[in-house]
């Protein structure tokens, strides 16, 4: 007897699993467009990793073409053009983290103890509105603003003497990563902010009034009892951060559309690199290379990161 409950009983729990998709049958056919689109943009493009270790001809398909092993990672790591185009991306990724970490941070915090609802609805529509336009629009936007003979950045800067003569902003390579930094926090800090006041919602009330019971003004309760409180949404978006720095993430958009030939010293990363010299240049599989050297350091980089957090802190995320 109890060996026929054994045998029955995996078929009984797939009958349940089967029957509970069926009474969730509604919510089950909502997933379904975002599975098949994970499975159709996520898992069916890895088998094109394997043109990494080819030399890829496109009228051989994808299945085609001679194995070379690891000679394309190889030239990735003897090419004297990338180490540039890598301290342009890293050094990139890590001032802005610096910068768009921790400034919506102070944003949110700020914005919670607004009283003043209007005020604060206003403020919120005023910071959130640039993250809705595309990057496109913001670089001819940059661009007009930053022009040296009508932008009125210059025009402002020499009518109060800052400067003598207007300057070309977007000429100049030393002033690309300012000018991609600044872009950054302006489209990304009101709408980054949002996560976080929305950790703040969540604060313990009682928590709250005990600190003001006790003498805490609005800074100590902001330091000692909201920050704690969001300290795990913060910890989230760290590592994140951090397994993107060879992603660019926005850097890509801001190269790509205002790098010239001027800028490109400080303007060139490793994402604008692979799309000019692997894809443009026909050079598929030194790109797809590249490409899964990006995901390989990008996956230790959020793993080291992710331990990093639960030795110091405790807390483990994945």
């Amino acid at each position: 007897m109890s060996q026929l409950k054994t045998i029955t009983r995996p078929t009984q729990g797939k009958r349940g699993l089967f029957r509970e998709l069926w009474r969730q049958r509604e919510l089950q056919f909502m997933a379904l467009p975002a599975l098949i689109a994970l499975v159709l943009f996520s898992f069916l493009p890895l088998f094109g990793l394997q043109i990494a270790f080819k030399d890829y001809k496109m009228n051989m398909g994808m299945f085609g073409g001679e194995w070379v092993g690891l000679k394309h990672f190889s030239a990735f790591f003897t090419d004297p053009n990338v180490m540039p185009v890598l301290w342009n991306t890293i050094g990139l990724s890590v001032i802005k983290a610096f910068f768009t970490i921790p400034l919506p941070i102070l944003f949110a915090l700020l914005l919670n103890e607004v009283i003043h609802a209007p005020f604060k609805k206003v403020v919120q529509t005023v910071s959130y509105f640039p993250y809705f336009l595309s990057w496109s629009v913001i670089s001819l936007m940059a661009i007009t603003w930053l022009s040296p003979q009508s932008g009125f950045i210059n025009n402002f800067l020499t009518s109060v003497g800052i400067l003598k003569e207007p300057y070309f902003f977007l000429g100049e390579p030393n002033a690309f990563w300012g000018i991609s930094i600044g872009l950054d926090i302006w489209k990304n800090l009101g709408y980054s902010s949002i996560i976080y006041l929305a950790a703040m919602s969540n604060v313990d009330q009682e928590v709250t009034e005990a600190a003001v019971i006790d003498g805490a003004g609005r800074f100590k309760r902001m330091l000692h009892v909201t920050l704690p409180a969001i300290l795990p949404t913060v910890m989230v978006l760290l590592i994140i951060n951090i397994g993107n720095l060879l992603r660019g993430g926005s850097n890509f958009d801001i190269s790509y559309n205002l790098m010239n030939s001027l800028n490109q010293p400080r303007s060139e990363i490793l994402d604008t690199y692979v799309l000019k010299t692997g894809i443009s240049m026909g050079r598929f599989s030194y790109a797809t290379a590249i490409g899964l050297l990006q995901s390989l350091v990008a996956s230790i980089l959020l793993i080291s990161a992710n331990g990093i957090s639960k030795v110091t802190t405790g807390e483990s995320y994945f």
